[in-house]
């Protein structure tokens, strides 16, 4: 298809190419591009109308994409790397939703074959972890896949992986294909994720042999400061956060104590106590987010990262519920950013970083004598269930 204009008798032919070069501007930027190359701001020759040229656009990407937004990010410029010619688009994953037929399960891939190198390494730290502001419409999610590089001391960002659910299946499909990706040559000593029951299985299925799969310190602190139906004043720090340090033989005197605790000062602030703010705990065993014994260094690494490249992340959108297109383009953009930081190092260009220590909360002498009541019971025993029942998944 081509674009014509026409003044002064004399005629400039171009093919549609900025409609698919640069996918992620709006019909109305390709416009203005063209406006301002052709046409003075008081020019009177204008030939054809922005309304026209709107419509051409909109027909350009339709015969290239098929109509089809997953399609666009399937085939060149957008399933193609920044500044290499490798495919940044990775996999898509389709399985049948049996809660609604009429939405099946996709799972979309993206990674820069440079960094999906970084996973094969022996004995690496991986981070998983999902954000939400960046995810287009349509999808619950989008996980990415950090690995710690040894040679830089970068955690880098690998994999980005949206998901239109957050289900036990659908996580399990999505380490599938992360783990196909790398040519079944992952092999983490370390994995860091977010707090899912779904997420956990999956893990345990597709990397068996890592020695420490934990859940992110971030995200326990964020589950023991705002229990589910509270108020994020009712609990202060270096009380329920303690029970995430304590020895796991005194974790469940420590539930009886700091449930005192969280009833002293309830009634102090007059608020109505609720055992459902418990939930977080009797759903996930203890050792899932229980940290002692844990190596500091490496959970300053991941809560510190984490939260910086969430940062990162996040800044790069304006508006939350981005188009596909400009995700994959931010996206693709971060990944050659940090193709060039990891090379930096090995090249003499930059300094290695320097690994972060993360200060966590002091232990306390759990007194041996609590009053039990049938409540503290409860949770004792569904404590003894995760922790006796549940695959341990800290060795």
């Amino acid at each position: 298809m081509e674009f014509r204009i026409t003044a002064g008798g004399y005629t400039s032919v171009h093919t549609h190419t900025l409609a698919i070069e640069h996918v992620a501007w709006t019909v109305r930027q390709i416009w203005e591009v063209r406006r301002r190359r052709y046409y003075a701001e008081d020019n009177p020759d204008v030939v054809r109308v922005a309304d026209k040229v709107v419509g051409r656009v909109h027909h350009a990407r339709n015969q290239h994409y098929s109509s089809n937004v997953h399609e666009s990010v399937e085939t060149p410029p957008l399933s193609l790397a920044l500044d290499d010619a490798v495919s940044f688009f990775q996999f898509r994953f389709i399985t049948v939703n049996h809660e609604d037929l009429t939405k099946p399960t996709r799972i979309l891939g993206w990674a820069h074959p440079a960094l999906v190198a970084l996973l094969r390494y022996h004995g690496t730290t991986i981070i998983v972890d999902g954000t939400f502001r960046c995810v287009p419409t349509g999808y619950a999610q989008c996980v990415v896949f950090m690995v710690h590089d040894r040679a830089s001391g970068v955690f880098v960002p690998v994999f980005y992986i949206l998901n239109t659910a957050r289900t036990g299946a659908s996580y399990w499909d999505m380490i599938y294909c992360v783990v196909q990706a790398t040519d079944q040559q992952i092999e983490p000593t370390e994995v860091v994720y977010d707090l899912e029951p779904g997420l956990t299985n999956a893990l345990q299925t597709h990397v068996p042999n890592a020695i420490a799969l934990v859940a992110c310190i971030a995200t326990c602190y964020e589950a023991v400061r705002y229990p589910r139906g509270s108020v994020s004043f009712a609990v202060a720090p270096s009380m329920l956060d303690t029970l995430t340090v304590v020895k796991l033989e005194q974790v469940k005197r420590g539930i009886k104590w700091a449930k005192r605790e969280v009833k002293q000062r309830y009634a102090l602030a007059h608020i109505p106590y609720s055992t459902e703010k418990w939930a977080w705990l009797e759903f996930d065993p203890i050792d899932v987010w229980n940290v002692h014994g844990l190596n500091n260094e490496l959970i300053a690494r991941t809560n510190n990262t984490l939260e910086r490249f969430n940062r990162e992340l996040n800044t790069k959108f304006p508006t939350p519920r981005p188009s596909m297109a400009t995700l994959v383009t931010v996206i693709k953009t971060l990944s050659s950013e940090y193709v060039r930081r990891v090379a930096n190092v090995p090249r003499g260009r930059a300094r290695r970083v320097q690994r972060e220590r993360i200060v966590l909360p002091e232990p306390i002498a759990i007194p041996e004598a609590i009053d039990s009541d049938t409540e503290d019971q409860a949770a004792a025993a569904a404590f003894a269930f995760n922790t006796s029942g549940a695959t341990s998944v800290l060795l």
